[in-house]
């Protein structure tokens, strides 16, 4: 082997580069933001529906996920986070349906673990 990578040194560039590749891969593009918790999705912005009044508003996910977080018991579906447009009830929901079933899912899933 050791005689062959002497007569085709190539073959070993090409393979540091490939397994160089595939660390940075790892390492930078592998993480882009698909976690929950990544900072990436903490920080956009999410659009928030009152369902007593339809009216909408925006929000950082980090801090639309701390209120749901901090609210007492389990989180119902069918209500959200305090809404200033219905005096501060609960009917802050995110407009994208499947996102908030699995945010309600995934927070009452860790309120769940802690409260074991």
């Amino acid at each position: 082997m050791r005689e062959f990578l002497k007569q085709n040194p190539w073959i070993g560039w090409i393979v540091a580069a490939v397994c160089f590749g595939v660390a940075a891969f790892v390492v930078v593009g592998g993480s882009r933001g698909n976690d929950p918790d990544s900072i990436e999705r903490r920080s956009e912005m999410v659009t928030i529906r009152c369902t007593e009044t339809g009216n909408e508003w925006e929000m950082n996910r980090g801090q639309f996920e701390r209120l749901l977080l901090v609210q007492h018991g389990m989180i119902d579906p069918k209500q959200g986070i305090p809404s200033e447009f219905a005096e501060g009830r609960l009917t802050g929901v995110l407009v994208d349906k499947n996102d908030w079933e699995e945010t309600v899912e995934r927070i009452n899933s860790m309120k769940q673990a802690y409260q074991d």
